[in-house]
């Protein structure tokens, strides 16, 4: 990251008016991850907003691509990597903030830094939301099972075992169960088995809108399954038509 693009030029004036600024913030409270909330709540509205077409789509690939600033710099490094979720990302990005501005002396840095930081967010995520889920990961569950309409039996399934919300969002940390679950429809011929785990993997990343590296899944496979999960399976077999 070009530190010239963050900080600029060194002004006395500048370093004036930054501790009035930073003991602002200070006095406010409204410290760093709780600004950052803000603005990704703001840059999620936005995306919602937008109907993609195929011109804004490659318009908006573009210039995610083009966005330099500290905070996508970070982002889009750990945005690379399939084992962390949406949080761990963020997470990561404050924490590279934090480990920048303690290295700071200069208050007008460290107000440079902190905006830079914001609205390089809501820029880089803005964009991101929009094409998430719409443009860089596109199979789902319906893609890979088996039967017209299997995958919506299924997710329904899921939404009144309070497994996922209204929205397929990931409601409790069971993955291992909803993995063995998975496998469970794969052996029994709901889930092609022509397609491989990491086919699977990211057709549920997309479906629950979540993370699923390739270790738990490979590890909760080979793991028996509880009575819990015995008891889903013989209530997907009926809904399913799976015969013993």
């Amino acid at each position: 990251m070009d530190q010239k693009k963050v900080y600029g030029r060194w002004n006395f004036w500048e370093e004036l008016a930054g501790y009035p600024m930073m003991i602002y913030y200070w006095i406010k409270g409204e410290r760093i991850k709780k600004m950052l909330s803000k603005r990704i709540e703001k840059a999620r509205f936005r995306a919602n907003q937008i109907i993609l077409t195929e011109k804004i789509k490659q318009e908006f690939i573009i210039d995610y691509k083009k966005t330099d600033n500290f905070f996508s710099y970070h982002f889009k490094n750990i945005d690379d990597s399939r084992n962390h979720n949406f949080e761990e990302k963020i997470t990561y990005c404050l924490q590279q903030y934090r480990k920048e501005s303690s290295r700071l002396i200069s208050s007008s840095n460290l107000m440079k830094l902190q905006e830079n930081f914001l609205s390089g967010a809501e820029a880089t995520l803005f964009l991101y939301f929009a094409l998430n889920h719409k443009v860089k990961r596109e199979i789902r569950l319906s893609d890979i099972m088996i039967g017209e309409n299997s995958s919506r039996i299924f997710t329904n399934f899921l939404k009144e075992k309070k497994f996922i919300d209204e929205n397929h969002n990931l409601l409790v940390d069971q993955k291992s169960s909803l993995i063995r679950i998975h496998r469970f429809l794969k052996d029994n011929l709901i889930i092609n088995p022509e397609f491989q785990d990491i086919t699977i993997i990211e057709a549920m990343e997309n479906e629950y809108n979540t993370n699923f590296d390739k270790g738990t899944f490979s590890r909760a496979v080979i793991v028996k399954p509880t009575d819990f999960e015995e008891g889903i399976y013989k209530e997907l077999s009926k809904l399913l038509n799976i015969k013993s």
